[in-house]
């Protein structure tokens, strides 16, 4: 497994593993309202970092680096339980110190894990 920057060339994996996650995460909202190139919106401004087993984009991180903000954290369905996410996350933190987060109570499996990572509920 690999962490490695944002570059162009991974740019349309990311827009899939966006969109494919966001659906997965978020069930309650109607799958049609994500689309493709939401990523390229919601991440403007934002510095990316990837995790790559083999080749495949397995997931990403994205920091606004002004306030030390995650702003998304998503790994691939197939290498969910892996590693993946604590690794960018800890690389998060090795870079930037404390940081901070948003995380919907719905969304109950990002929530424990980001509790299990020493994050706490404020309100």
């Amino acid at each position: 497994m690999e962490i490695k920057e944002f570059s162009a060339c991974n740019l349309e994996s990311l827009r899939k593993l966006y969109l494919d996650s966001r659906r997965d995460s978020f069930p309650w909202l109607k799958a049609d309202s994500f689309r493709i190139e939401d990523f390229d919106r919601d991440s403007q401004g934002e510095r990316i970092w990837l995790s790559e087993v083999l080749g495949n984009v397995a997931g990403f991180i994205s920091i606004w680096e002004p306030d030390n903000f995650i702003h998304h954290l998503y790994v691939a369905t197939e290498y969910q339980g892996q590693g993946v996410g604590l690794m960018l996350l800890n690389g998060a933190k090795m870079k930037y110190g404390n940081l901070s987060l948003k995380c919907m109570v719905e969304n109950q499996k990002a929530l424990n894990f980001y509790l299990s990572q020493g994050f706490e509920i404020v309100s």
